[in-house]
């Protein structure tokens, strides 16, 4: 099957990626291997900041957004507070970088965060500790039946196999999580939308 030259070319061109392409998968796996170590704890966030320092000075300094924008990415409700903290200050750290940062206005979004996170944390224990109360009285009252029919019964598993199970609990986390959940989400469209 003979191709015009015109057909030729254009199918040349679509294996081919342009220069720009290039630069920016090269720009964005440069970015995954500065990042890397910090996600698997073995670079700090001076450590981050530094790498990102170089990399901006030959990639350009929207290496510097890209590099918060997928720090952010990773905020979750139930990471725990080291790593919350670590992530805080990178992102903190990486804005010094910037000629024109909002390190202010980005501190401040990431300390509602960080008291989010707690808030979530405190509600959902004290939560449990009152549906735990509330179950107790009935787990003791079948472990007494089981005894006097001669069976032993493990009454610790037994409360909080009927605590995680119970239907109250399980709709009272949904709505938690998906309220908490929905709040964050907002706190890191504000902080994207400020990167």
């Amino acid at each position: 099957m003979d191709l015009s030259p015109r057909a030729q070319e254009r199918l040349a061109r679509l294996g081919t990626l342009s220069e720009a392409e290039q630069r920016q998968i090269q720009r964005e796996r440069d970015l995954e291997v500065v990042l890397s170590p910090f996600f698997t704890g073995t670079a700090t966030a001076e450590d981050l900041w530094q790498k990102v320092k170089t990399l901006s000075g030959s990639a350009g300094p929207e290496v510097i957004r890209q590099a918060q924008e997928k720090i952010a990415a990773t905020f979750r409700l139930q990471m725990g507070h080291e790593d919350l903290e670590k992530r805080k200050s990178a992102l903190l750290a990486l804005e010094t970088l910037k000629k024109s940062g909002k390190y202010s206005a980005l501190e401040l979004l990431l300390g509602s965060i960080v008291s989010l996170r707690q808030r979530y944390n405190d509600v959902k224990q004290q939560a449990l500790e009152q549906v735990r109360q509330q179950m107790e009285g009935q787990v003791a009252a079948a472990a007494e039946q089981a005894r006097r029919q001669g069976v032993l019964m493990d009454t610790a598993s037994t409360l909080e196999a009927s605590l995680k199970s119970s239907p109250e609990w399980r709709d009272f986390i949904m709505r938690h999580d998906a309220a908490a959940q929905k709040t964050l989400d907002d706190y890191l469209s504000r902080i994207r939308a400020m990167l």
